[in-house]
């Protein structure tokens, strides 16, 4: 729903339960403190935050960090019509990417971001999707720690590299595993921490690392890789997108033709060795 108005009602998305997000009209504020960590994007008008006795300008469309346990006041800076986007994030999952000043900026506006204001855009909208399918914990989760990631390196002192040591190592076997026998469910980066034993941003970096996918994208291929493996041996599209966490017949032809260029009906009848008709194969 992109620029409805949510009357600026805070909004915790199912599967991602330490992440607030807001939309509406922005509004001035004074004497703000808060305990995590607050990015704030207003549009149709530049944004004013004065903190400890110094004003800051962000332009229409920069992003501002507001780093928790200290008071500032702020608003927009033009017209009435002005609406801002809000992201709230707790510090237990700052932790899973970076120390905790890692997202702590002297001066809250993002400048010369590299896109960071567009990807916050796509973050912010993706936790206000329905939730519940299959990939759709994974791919919001791993959105916000790519965020925050990319966030905390445009601070004044980045974090370091990632060194691939322990437990990190057996992930990428531990988490396909887990995830192929997990086809059909809304596997969350949580349980995926706990059975492979790594932070949440850590297991993200390193499956991107071994599979060349994040987690999500890896539950995806799988699930697809088994659609066809049962389309293959027979079975019907729909049970088929029902038994890989498909939320019909409808949704698995479109992601699985986006995959391999061809329809489910097709695939299967060309398996075959029949020539496509029109009618699912008997």
């Amino acid at each position: 729903m992109p620029g409805a108005d949510r009357s600026a009602a805070p909004y915790v998305s199912d599967d991602v339960s330490d992440v607030v997000v807001v939309e509406g009209r922005a509004q001035s504020y004074r004497g703000n403190v808060h305990d995590e960590l607050k990015v704030v994007l207003v549009l149709d008008s530049g944004f004013i935050v004065r903190r400890r006795g110094t004003t800051f300008r962000a332009a229409p469309g920069q992003l501002v960090a507001l780093h928790a346990d200290d008071a500032h006041s702020g608003g927009p800076d033009g017209s009435g019509s002005a609406r801002w986007l809000i992201m709230c994030v707790a510090p237990s999952l700052i932790a899973e990417v970076a120390a905790s000043d890692a997202v702590r900026f002297g001066d809250p506006v993002i400048r010369d971001d590299g896109g960071l204001a567009d990807r916050f855009r796509a973050v912010h909208g993706s936790l206000y999707e329905p939730s519940g399918r299959s990939g759709s914990a994974l791919a919001r989760e791993t959105g916000v720690l790519d965020f925050v990631a990319a966030l905390a390196r445009h601070a004044p002192e980045a974090a370091g590299g990632d060194e691939v040591t322990g437990a990190a190592r057996q992930a990428p076997e531990t988490v396909r595993e887990y995830l192929r026998a997990h086809l059909a469910r809304n596997v969350t980066l949580d349980e995926l921490s706990v059975v492979a034993g790594v932070s949440k941003y850590r297991l993200v970096r390193v499956c991107t690392a071994w599979f060349g996918l994040p987690p999500h994208k890896l539950h995806l291929r799988l699930r697809l890789d088994r659609a066809r493996e049962l389309l293959r041996r027979g079975s019907a599209i729909a049970e088929a997108a029902y038994a890989t966490g498909f939320h019909d017949q409808s949704h698995l032809t479109r992601v699985f033709a986006s995959a391999y260029g061809v329809t489910p009906a097709v695939y299967q009848a060309t398996f075959r060795g029949r020539a496509w008709t029109g009618l699912a194969p008997s």
